[in-house]
């Protein structure tokens, strides 16, 4: 006989998942309410009386009093790196006027000495009384003797004063890349609004100090699990093989506590193909991810111009690897398909599981042509919660229902992930849950009612479809025996609390690879 073997930690007294008991749930068939837990996988789940032959005195029991037990939510799409410059910055994300922008970056002006850098993120010209971007000359009023960086909060634009506009060697005669927009003024000086300028800019602006830099990643990596967060997609277009090296060093270090999965931006592809590193390889705590290609439309192009855009899909596909693809427009995501059906069609590969980031907006065709490629998506459903009021005020009401689509995707049998995009928007996986459910934003608005999930359907997108469009589905994203330990409590019964309170429910525990990383009690355990 085999010897029994013996659990590690042992969960009990909570609600397994996030289906409805049902009559089959009587005396002789219980619902589980434990999770075994050994050498850092889940070793069973059942009832206490189920579990009780792998508990013993070495043993580590942990009490959930009726709380929810969850697979650990899965990000498919953030990036990490940005998130920890903003906290390193002026938060913009609260300014209502050029007025509040200007008040919160003077009150930090001066903390700093002359010629520092000083930089703003987050502004929304949507939100700010006068509806515009600030210019140079806004940000001239706060300082001259400073370089001032206030990044919009998609990332895509921003806005200098004079002299950083001088520092990066900006000026009416400066070509910009392909791809990118510097705004004139009708004397044709820049007006300090920059598109699609971010690349260029990382090569002129002196980076962050690195020990201001790495309390910034310290503060994200324990947001992560504070917020239930066990496993995440780092989606930085700009990643290199050496970036993947900076995740590694951060996870043995202990740093970053969360499993990382590193997309690499296409321009890295040949270093990546010369290092001969595998892809998803699931026995590392930080793998390497999917190639990343931006595509945008700007002045009615799209770029990169689909020839070049169907040469880099070429050589992700044939290469064996996932292609991930930056489209938030129609067009844009016409095109990204478009690349990957040629693709497909000189070399039919049946389970490439490329995706789409974003498809924000997504009419019937779109749908269909994701059937036809075989296309995952990966959406953002807190983006209705977060900007719902600027989607109801710039969208056509006909178009709603086509934002951050789910459920017509998931009819269709399209692989669909969320993600938060953060720090566009905020991590907050249960605000992106109940806004799956409810598709309402902040303020009220209701968008798309047609698309809206059940519970039972939207936790999958934030666990087992996150697992799924990473290729790890055998080893995480739900609680099964053999798989690996990484499982998040939350303070409530999620399918009991009500819908619209589903964000307010807390996360007590946060278990990565069978080791608790985060508790709300740490002195009680």
């Amino acid at each position: 006989m085999h010897p029994v073997p013996t659990a590690d930690l042992l969960l009990h007294g909570g609600r397994v998942g996030a289906q409805p008991l049902t009559p089959r749930h009587d005396a002789q068939s219980p619902p589980a309410n434990a999770v075994a837990i050994a050498d850092s996988h889940i070793l069973a789940v059942g009832t206490e009386n189920d579990l009780r032959p792998f508990v013993t005195t070495r043993t580590r029991l942990l009490s959930c009093a009726g709380h929810t037990i969850l697979p650990g939510f899965i990000d498919p799409h953030l990036h990490l790196f940005a998130w920890a410059s903003r906290l390193c910055g002026v938060d913009l994300s609260g300014a209502r006027s050029l007025a509040d922008l200007h008040a919160a970056l003077t009150q930090r002006r001066a903390t700093l000495a002359d010629g520092a850098w000083l930089r703003g993120y987050g502004y929304d010209e949507f939100l700010l009384a006068e509806k515009r971007h600030p210019t140079r000359q806004d940000l001239d009023a706060v300082s001259r003797q400073h370089p001032i960086l206030v990044r919009h909060r998609t990332g895509h634009a921003a806005v200098l004063n004079s002299m950083a506009l001088h520092h990066a060697r900006i000026d009416q005669h400066f070509v910009p890349p392909s791809g990118s927009i510097v705004a004139h003024d009708a004397s044709g000086e820049p007006t300090g609004v920059l598109y699609e300028l971010e690349a260029y800019l990382r090569t002129v602006i002196p980076p962050l100090a690195q020990a201001e830099f790495m309390d910034g990643v310290r503060q994200t990596s324990n947001a992560l699990v504070r917020l239930g967060v066990t496993s995440f997609h780092d989606a930085s277009a700009g990643n290199t093989v050496d970036d993947v090296e900076d995740f590694q060093r951060l996870r043995t270090e202990g740093i970053l506590k969360s499993d990382a999965t590193v997309m690499v931006g296409i321009a890295a592809l040949p270093q990546l193909l010369a290092s001969r590193r595998a892809s998803f390889n699931n026995a590392d705590r930080v793998r390497i991810g999917s190639i990343k290609i931006m595509v945008h439309e700007g002045r009615g192009e799209i770029y990169p111009p689909p020839e070049e855009l169907r040469d880099m899909v070429w050589r992700v596909h044939q290469s064996g690897r996932q292609v991930a693809i930056h489209a938030v427009e129609e067009g844009a995501v016409w095109a990204a398909l478009d690349a990957i059906e040629q693709a497909q069609r000189r070399l039919p590969r049946r389970d490439h599981r490329h995706r789409i980031e974003h498809c924000a907006l997504c009419p019937p065709p779109l749908l269909e042509k994701l059937v036809e490629t075989g296309s995952a998506v990966v959406t953002q459903p807190g983006f209705l919660h977060f900007h719902g009021e600027k989607y109801a005020a710039e969208v056509d009401p006909d178009r709603h229902e086509w934002l951050y689509r789910t459920k017509s995707l998931l009819t269709r049998g399209i692989p669909v992930a969320g993600s938060s995009d953060c720090p566009i928007a905020p991590l907050a996986p249960l605000v992106s849950l109940q806004t799956t459910i409810t598709r309402q934003s902040r303020g009220g608005v209701v968008l798309g009612p047609q698309e809206r999930l059940s519970l039972a359907e939207a936790v999958p997108l934030f666990t087992t479809a996150g697992a799924w469009i990473g290729f790890a589905e055998n080893s995480t994203g739900s609680i099964s025996p053999g798989k690996r330990a990484d499982l998040v409590i939350l303070d409530g019964d999620v399918v009991t609390t009500p819908t619209e309170a589903l964000h307010a429910l807390k996360v007590t525990t946060t278990i990565v690879g069978g080791e608790i990383m985060w508790s709300d009690s740490w002195g009680q355990m």
